[in-house]
């Protein structure tokens, strides 16, 4: 079961990296460095980097999606902790049968170890699409959530004209005032809140 769990911290921090490289304004101009000792201007990058951890630990979004992510998980868990008490316990009644000499014949006890093939067999195919099933919605809400984190950062920076956005995971080393994952974190916050229905 834990192989299902989707890690969205890391899908969401691949899609932000690749999603933020592009979010750059072509028609803002980069500062210029003053001269250099050789005459020549050196020009420099204006940009900015995203704690994911942090971003997706405090988007609303996000732990919306996770939470309901993780209660299908737990269903799944459930029923199928319950399923194998079950089947244990048809299990056991035809050990206890056997040796009680209960079975007038071998025809009969293979009738019951037949059911109880049959029964497991079909408890495994549920079991097997139930998974894949939390797998696509997992694969889903990743794209929801990295959709969603993509299209704010693009918004945000049509409005900051940023040359990059960074992830702090892609360099060893960023001044912590470039870090704008709180502006970040609370615009996708707002923009999440005023999307939900009103409450009546």
């Amino acid at each position: 079961m834990k192989k299902l769990y989707v890690t969205v911290k890391t899908l969401a921090a691949c899609a932000l990296l690749l999603g933020a490289s592009s979010c750059g304004n072509k028609e803002t101009a980069a500062p210029v460095a003053p001269a250099t000792t050789d005459g020549q201007a050196a020009a420099t990058i204006n940009i900015r980097y995203i704690d994911a951890d942090s971003v997706i630990g405090s988007y609303a979004l996000a732990q919306q999606l996770m939470e309901e992510q993780q209660r299908e998980l737990n269903k799944l868990q459930q029923w199928h902790e319950n399923k194998q008490r079950e089947l244990q316990g048809i299990a056991n009644t035809i050990s206890q049968k056997q040796q009680n000499n209960v079975y007038l014949s071998q025809a009969s006890m293979q009738e019951d170890v037949n059911n109880l093939q049959k029964k497991s067999e079909e408890a495994e195919r549920y079991f097997g699409t139930q998974q894949q099933r939390l797998a696509i919605a997992g694969e889903q809400m990743q794209r929801r959530l990295n959709d969603s984190i993509n299209s704010f950062i693009k918004d945000y920076n049509a409005v900051h004209g940023y040359d990059a956005i960074l992830l702090r995971e892609a360099g060893v080393y960023f001044k912590p005032e470039l870090n704008i994952s709180a502006e970040v974190i609370e615009g996708l916050n707002a923009r999440f809140a005023a999307s939900q229905p009103a409450a009546k």
